[in-house]
């Protein structure tokens, strides 16, 4: 069994497999602010939602910074050098390998496919990931796009804070999937989507881009724009093909169970 551990700026979701890679059973809960409370949280959690007598490994995705197997700087969150895995080694006595969670939704969703993939996901902020054929590129393992400045109507700002689902939940008060009005999909949406991706496909060269997050997996409704945009700022590239995350909210959790069994069976 495989116990995987998916934390997100706003969420925790954990997940145990077994040894065929089934996902058995998940459960989410609140990501905390506090390291020290989210740490007595998260085993707490552990504890009453899963039985641990059979736990070969441990694997944890993070956003952020993570080195040597520790969470260095948790984007969007005030956590800094987090050894997560010292943490459940010690109170679980199974291995646990920490990596970050756009790395291991990337690993998940662009497995077996031939050429340079490239995740993306636009959730609480915007992560990313890079895979050459099936493995993820070493180069860019601290690949953070959402950090990147641009400018929109003559102010600066990261990516992330411009087009992730999260500025756009904060201001129409709603999840980005409930918002109608057609102009902030057809106009705003791509406008602010393309100010990442025009240098990411202009220097990465991608063969796809797969999209993940709550505001990737609307991907339909701004998909033809978000490329009329791109293409007339790349007039004679040939873009990638964009798509949406296969494994919906659970790319990262099936990056998770495949580095488990990698890094365990190593």
């Amino acid at each position: 069994m495989y116990l995987l551990i998916d934390i997100g700026g706003t969420k925790t979701l954990l997940s145990i497999a077994n040894n065929s890679g089934d996902l058995l059973h998940s459960v989410k809960f609140p990501t905390l602010a506090d390291q020290k409370l989210y740490a007595k949280t998260l085993l707490q959690q552990i504890r009453t939602n899963f039985a641990l007598s059979d736990i070969k490994a441990i694997s944890v995705a993070a956003p952020g910074i993570v080195k040597n197997n520790k969470i260095q700087v948790l984007g969007n969150l005030p956590w800094k050098n987090f050894d997560i895995a010292a943490f459940l080694e010690g109170e679980l006595g199974a291995p646990t390998y920490v990596e970050n969670d756009a790395n291991l939704a990337a690993l998940a969703e662009a497995k077996r496919l031939p050429g340079r993939t490239i995740y993306l996901t636009f959730s609480t902020g915007i992560g990313g990931g890079v895979v050459d054929d099936g493995k993820l590129n070493a180069k860019y393992h601290d690949f953070e796009p959402g950090h990147k400045i641009y400018s929109y109507n003559d102010k600066q700002s990261e990516w992330e804070d411009l087009a992730a689902a999260k500025p756009f939940r904060e201001r129409f008060g709603k999840y980005v999937q409930d918002i109608t009005d057609k102009k902030v999909w057809h106009e705003e949406i791509p406008a602010k989507i393309s100010l990442g991706l025009i240098p990411i496909i202009k220097e990465l060269k991608p063969d796809r881009i797969i999209f993940g997050g709550p505001l990737g997996f609307q991907l339909d409704r701004y998909r033809a724009p978000l490329r009329k945009i791109i293409q007339n700022a790349l007039p004679n590239k040939t873009l990638p093909r964009f798509y949406i995350a296969k494994y919906n909210q659970f790319s990262v959790i099936q990056g998770c169970l495949i580095y488990a069994k990698s890094q365990h069976s190593a």
